[in-house]
């Protein structure tokens, strides 16, 4: 027996679930997509800031650099440092480049003295043994511990990305209640046929079937559009973002694997789609006498 067109393109609410499945796969990649690429550049600041501290000594007379060398030897001496290095100006002033640019004003403003001091990861070091040591050299000299900013940076960055995650599952309710309301008015309208199959022995799986199967094709077409109006999206975000890559932002740009998984999303509405349709027409056969 051929299979009846029970839900035609051309009328009732099936006209508008491509366009609604492809505003909801749009939205739900732009948010996969930042949560992904929020995910990849706390990963980076992770593994450049992990045990790291900066040692600063303000911009001082002739006295600054025996006071540099003491504390750079005070530093190698310390247990859990594992190297101290002093940073030269020409290294400072490239480090404040992306804030200052490269004009004549680094030049002219007085760079403190910075010393790079990486830690060992399995042997602590007493940071308050170490301030101690340090002002007995110069009071001026202050530890930047990364790790506090890091801290509060990566409890950020975790709350972002569950709001994201949060946005995508009321995405997919959104989606599922369309999805519902298309099905439920395409079954009233088309309740006669489907009752003359169902008294004709049609089993209620082979109705159902019937919906899910355009419920699946209608929903990954809108789910493709989506999906190429979301990459036209981002590579004109990328193209915007260019500019804000450096020591902040690291590289904003999405790994092979992101992509991969942004390319699945409308399969993955598409098969939402058409397992809501199909649950629906279940419960709406089941109460047919």
């Amino acid at each position: 027996m051929a299979r009846p067109d029970l839900i035609p393109d051309d009328e009732g609410a099936g006209r508008f679930l491509p366009w609604v499945v492809a505003v909801m796969v749009f939205f739900a990649a732009l948010a996969s997509a930042a949560g992904m690429s929020l995910q990849q550049a706390t990963g980076a600041w992770r593994q450049d800031l992990a045990n790291t501290l900066t040692v600063e000594l303000p911009a001082a007379g002739g006295a600054a650099p025996a006071k540099l060398a003491a504390a750079t030897k005070a530093l190698r001496e310390t247990a859990g440092v594992a190297s101290a290095d002093l940073l030269s100006q020409a290294e400072i002033a490239r480090l404040l480049q992306p804030w200052l640019g490269g004009g004549e004003l680094i030049g002219e403003l007085p760079l403190p003295h910075l010393i790079d001091v990486r830690l060992d990861p399995d042997q602590p070091a007493d940071l308050s043994l170490l301030a101690r040591r340090l002002a007995k050299i110069d009071p001026g000299l202050r530890i930047d511990d990364h790790q506090l900013w890091l801290g509060k940076l990566m409890r950020l960055s975790r709350s972002l990305q569950w709001i994201m995650l949060v946005c995508l599952v009321m995405i997919g309710f959104a989606t599922c209640a369309v999805v519902i309301f298309g099905t439920r008015a395409a079954f009233a309208a088309h309740q006669e046929v489907i009752e003359l199959l169902h008294l004709m022995g049609a089993r209620d799986g082979y109705i159902a079937g019937l919906f899910s199967w355009r419920a699946l094709a209608t929903g990954l077409r809108g789910g493709l559009i989506g999906l190429a109006v979301t990459a036209g999206a981002l590579f004109l975000l990328s193209r915007l973002a260019a500019d804000l890559e450096g020591p902040l932002f690291g590289n904003l740009s999405l790994s092979a694997l992101n992509l991969v998984s942004l390319a699945l999303l409308p399969v993955a509405a598409a098969l939402l789609t058409a397992l809501t349709a199909r649950g629906t027409v279940l419960r709406e056969l089941s109460r047919i006498p």
